[in-house]
Order: C-alpha cells, then structure tokens, then sequence
C-alpha cells in the first residue's frame, strides 16, 4: 500500500492535463470558419484532422500511463504543437495570422502546463518551454501585434502554475502518505497493546479462580483435614465455576457486582465461615473496580480462615453505587499486634490493585481484639 497516494495523485494530474488537451483541440477547427479568408484552407483542415489524431493518442497515452513524467508523452506532445504552430499557421495569409491562426495557441499552451506538472523548474523543461515561447513569434512573422506579449506570457504561466499546483498537490500526497503511515503503525501498536491486555487479563482471571476458589479447597485436603459437607460443597462450587471458566472466560466477568459479592460470601460460608453479611447495592461500580475489591475481599476473608479460624464469627458489610464503594470485613479472631504481622503475596497483589484504581485498604488489628479489613473506592470520597 506505501506510495498508493502518491501513484493516484500522478494519475488524476495526468487525467487533468489529458482533459484539458481534450477540451481544447476543438480550437484548431475555428480558422475552418474562415474558409474563404485562408490561404490554404486544405492545409487547415490536414492540421486540425492531425491535432484530433495527437490529442487522442495523447490523452489515451496519459489515461494509460498515469505519469506526466513519461519522456515520449512530454516531448511529443512538445515537438507536435512546434509543428501546429509553425506549419498551422501558413494556412492564413500572413496579414491574417495574427487573427485567424491565434486559435492555435490554446491547443499549445497544454503543452507547456504538461511540462510543469510533469517536470518541474529545472533546467530539462527549458529547451521545451523556450522551442513554445520561440515558435510562436516565428510562427506569426512578418505581422506582429502587442498581443504577442500576453501569448508568450501565456506560455511563461502556464509553466509557471502548473509546476506550482503539481508541487502542492505532491506535497500534500506526501503528507497523506505519511499520515497513513503513521495510522496503520498506531493500529499495530493499538492491537498489540488489546492483545497484550487480553493476555494479561486473562492470566489475572486465572489466577484469581485458582487462587479464590480451588487452591483453598485443595489446601484443605492436602493438610488432611476432614471433608465436611461445606467443604464438599464448596469444591463443587469451585468445580462448577472452573468448568465455566474454561467454556467461556469471560464468564468470570459477567456477573453484577452485588451477585459477585454474594459468590463470594457463598463460597466462604460452604468452607464452614461464620460469616454474616450484609451487601447494599444501588448501582454497579465501574467493572475493574468491582473485580479489584472482590478479589481483596477473597483475600481477607481467605486470611480470616488462615489466622483466625472457622469458628471465629466475621461480619461483611458492603455498600456500592456507581460512584462509590465500601466493603467492611470484621472478625472476632485472635489479632496481632501493629508490625506484628507482614502482608503476604495475595495482600499485597489484591490491596494494590485496589489501589491502582483509585481506593484505598485499611487493617486495623489489637490481640484479642480481632481484625478489622476496610476497603474503599474512590479514596477521596471516603477521606475524614
């Protein structure tokens, strides 16, 4: 695709120049209206018939080509209107060349705007433009008038014009171009970039499966504990969602946040949690803040069991709007002492993906006293 712009621009300049030496060959016909005023009417009418025939092969060459700066295309076209101009106007008498044969000079000055679209200010266009400039004065000698001076401007300015739009028409094909350019890299690196957030989120909605709902379950059996209804329970749930996971990733993301976060108190109370809850949803919080505070609270709760132990009563609260989002976790367990206790690797991952988002997650704990987990999104909301 590189260089498209730049090859449908030469197209349209050379349609452009092969229109206009169309729409001007029906000029060489006008002296035919002054039959009986020429010299050498025959002579007019091989010159118009000629003029058809080097306009059709022209705009047929130019259509086909799509390049103004084809060699054979410009300096045909050049010699020929030399020749119009030099043996056209023989048809008049010489006293009359300067008003019958003029017609002559439209159909020429195609040529000199073909050399400026198709070869620029350079010295190549020079011999071309000087044989126009110079072939004219001859072809209208002995009888000149001060028209002779706009013609020969004529010529000068055609060049001119069209060596200038054909330069701001190249110039702005280069731009497309690069713009284009600079469009399908950022496309590229945008696909990129949502097939890197793919992967990595779905090596987060992974992890969090494992780690939520099967690595507990298996923990329990491998530290020989006793299989009891809830724990049974609760494999069967952690089986059910594994299977859904794997049908269907996205799954894990579907479900409105107050279902997510009675998923979750589910799925502790099955492992025997003494756990009370009470969950107030009036709107759902943005999607990645939701699954960021369900996962902290998978983290708390999974801690609460760790330290404090199934027997030990917890309280859930959650409050959540489209702006707003508090979730409480209170147990009545042991406690630690400030700076007794370090956060481990889920704490640490779950509380800073809350983070990243904008929350915040306080612990507070006294021995004795049990552990208080407060999670709150945005931060500043819940400030003071």
């Amino acid at each position: 695709m590189s260089g498209q712009v730049k090859r449908h621009t030469e197209e349209r300049m050379a349609r452009m120049i092969a229109y206009t030496r169309a729409g001007t060959t029906p000029f060489v016909y006008i002296p035919l209206l002054g039959w009986d005023d020429l010299a050498h009417p025959l002579l007019s009418v091989v010159t118009a018939l000629a003029a058809t025939a080097e306009a059709a092969w022209f705009f047929r060459r130019a259509w086909r080509s799509g390049d103004l700066r084809d060699p054979l295309l410009i300096w045909g076209d050049v010699v020929f209107c030399v020749v119009v101009m030099l043996v056209g106007t023989r048809a008049a008498f010489p006293a009359d060349r300067n008003v019958i044969t003029t017609e002559f000079l439209p159909y020429s000055l195609v040529a000199s705007a073909a050399m400026g679209f198709g070869l620029g200010f350079g010295r190549r266009a020079v011999p071309g433009v000087a044989a126009l400039c110079l072939s004219w004065p001859v072809a209208l000698y002995p009888h000149y008038a001060i028209k002779v001076v706009s013609d020969l401007l004529g010529f000068l300015l055609w060049y001119a014009i069209a060596v200038l739009i054909g330069r701001e028409l190249r110039t702005l094909a280069d731009a497309a171009e690069k713009a284009q350019d600079a469009t399908r890299r950022a496309e590229r690196l945008l696909a990129e970039q949502e097939r890197l957030t793919m992967i990595t989120r779905h090596r987060e909605l992974t992890h969090r499966e494992i780690h939520d709902h099967l690595l507990p379950i298996v923990d329990h059996v491998a530290a020989g504990q006793h299989v009891d209804p809830g724990l049974a329970r609760a494999a069967r749930l952690g089986a059910n969602r594994a299977r859904r996971f794997i049908m269907d990733p996205r799954a894990a993301d579907e479900l409105p946040f107050e279902q997510l976060m009675e998923e979750v108190c589910d799925a502790y109370i099955a492992r025997g949690l003494a756990l009370t809850s009470v969950i107030l949803v009036d709107g759902d919080p943005p999607e990645e803040v939701g699954e960021a505070v369900a996962a902290a609270t998978r983290e708390a709760l999974t801690n609460v069991l760790k330290h404090a132990g199934e027997e030990a009563r917890v309280n859930l609260f959650v409050e959540a709007g489209p702006d707003r989002l508090e979730v409480v976790i209170r147990d009545r367990g042991h406690g630690f002492a400030a700076g007794q206790a370090r956060p481990g690797g889920g704490f640490l991952r779950t509380f800073a993906a809350v983070a990243r988002h904008g929350g915040v997650c306080d612990v507070t704990s006294e021995p004795g006293a049990g552990t208080r987990v407060a999670i709150r999104w945005p931060e500043a909301a819940h400030a003071g």
